[in-house]
């Protein structure tokens, strides 16, 4: 991993913990059990969420020049950005387990430059890929979440 991603990803989770800490500082951090335990509940989802996209795609963090074949199996048969959602599942985690707002006004900015990353990547891997990565998002429609493929599961069983 290159430097500028490193620092990248530095700053993302330091921003977060920032805003938790403000939040606590000026008294905007409202958290309680139930709070705390579905924050925490998505926090651990997320990293595995995050784990099993790099179990299946080590290289998911490299420059896509770097980046030698489209991954389609494991979680990426059911999303097209299962890392990506893994993050913000715990972003919004994170927040949530501290009820901080702070915390989950900057969990929505990322998740927001989360998207914008992943729409660049996904123009980025079809100039790479081609035909064969715009199949791939023919079979995967779903960027984050799995609705369509859930869906589509539910209908074939009735």
């Amino acid at each position: 991993m290159n430097l500028k991603r490193t620092i990248c990803y530095s700053a993302t989770w330091t921003s977060l913990i920032i805003g938790i800490a403000l939040g606590q500082l000026l008294g905007l951090n409202y958290g309680n059990v139930v709070l705390g335990i579905v924050g925490w509940s998505l926090f651990i989802v997320g990293f595995y969420v995050h784990y099993l996209s790099h179990k299946e795609h080590p290289k998911a963090h490299a420059d896509i020049k770097d980046i030698e074949y489209v991954a389609v199996h494991g979680i990426y048969e059911w999303i097209r950005h299962p890392g990506y959602l893994g993050l913000i599942l715990a972003f919004f985690g994170l927040a949530l387990a501290f009820g901080s707002i702070p915390g989950l006004i900057i969990a929505s900015a990322l998740t927001l430059h989360h998207y914008y990353l992943a729409v660049r990547e996904e123009r980025e891997m079809l100039d790479k890929f081609g035909e064969l990565y715009a199949e791939y998002m023919r079979k995967v429609p779903d960027r984050f979440l799995p609705i369509r493929r859930i869906t589509r599961v539910l209908r074939q069983r009735h």
